[in-house]
């Protein structure tokens, strides 16, 4: 989601679920994203299929990069859609995301196993191969991302992602009070998270001017320092 105090008109906000299964998640969030300096912009993607569903927030992320640039676009999501905004910034798709309790390794996650049945995960298209490939803790971690979780969630262990956080420097995880859920009981949590991601923006717009500065302040317009995000 692009900040806007930077100026930009739009921003990548994944809903956990098709809307249809998590009404509140934009009503939730909208007025919070604005509030934290974002204009926030919504997509649906199919819950019942994932790698249908991380190609649809990548083909977003994409206009919106070529839109309005990759320094103005930004991810937000919840569980599946928190898996998915990981995904994003793993792959510098998005300049930092913010991920309520997201499912970071699909090969250990064992919930829906025992919940909706042993062949849960070939229901919405994961094989093996592809639970490896589209787990967060298993891909690069290119963009900063803050992982918010309840200390007693019960659909993906805590332990997941601290794991996954302290694999990567650019992993930060906030551990708070409730379950997976805890979003929805205490919303202050997430303009807590999306003033994180405000500063994050901040910060990386701060570091491009400057060397966009120091660039120009070259004779030859050339420069050796390396991109600061």
């Amino acid at each position: 989601m692009p900040p806007r105090r930077v100026r930009s008109p739009s921003c990548c906000s994944f809903t956990a679920a098709p809307s249809s299964s998590n009404p509140n998640f934009e009503p939730s969030t909208a007025a919070r994203a604005i509030a934290a300096g974002f204009v926030p912009h919504y997509v649906t993607y199919p819950l019942e299929d994932m790698p249908a569903a991380v190609l649809t927030v990548r083909a977003e992320a994409k206009r919106l990069r070529q839109k309005f640039g990759l320094r103005r676009v930004y991810a937000y999501g919840s569980s599946a859609g928190g898996t998915l905004a990981a995904l994003l910034s793993g792959n510098g798709l998005v300049s930092a995301a913010v991920a309520k309790a997201p499912v970071s390794d699909l090969v250990s996650w064992q919930w829906p196993l025992t919940t909706y049945g042993a062949n849960y995960d070939e229901r919405i298209g994961l094989t093996l191969s592809a639970r490896y490939r589209l787990s967060p803790l298993r891909r690069p971690a290119m963009s900063p991302l803050l992982i918010y979780q309840g200390r007693g969630d019960r659909v993906v262990p805590p332990a997941m992602n601290e794991a996954y956080a302290a694999k990567f420097p650019r992993v930060y995880f906030w551990s708070v009070p409730g379950g997976h859920t805890t979003d929805r009981k205490r919303p202050w949590l997430i303009s807590k998270a999306l003033h994180w991601l405000a500063r994050t923006a901040d910060r990386q717009a701060r570091a491009a001017a400057h060397n966009n500065a120091l660039l120009l302040s070259r004779p030859d317009g050339s420069s050796d320092l390396p991109q600061l995000l």
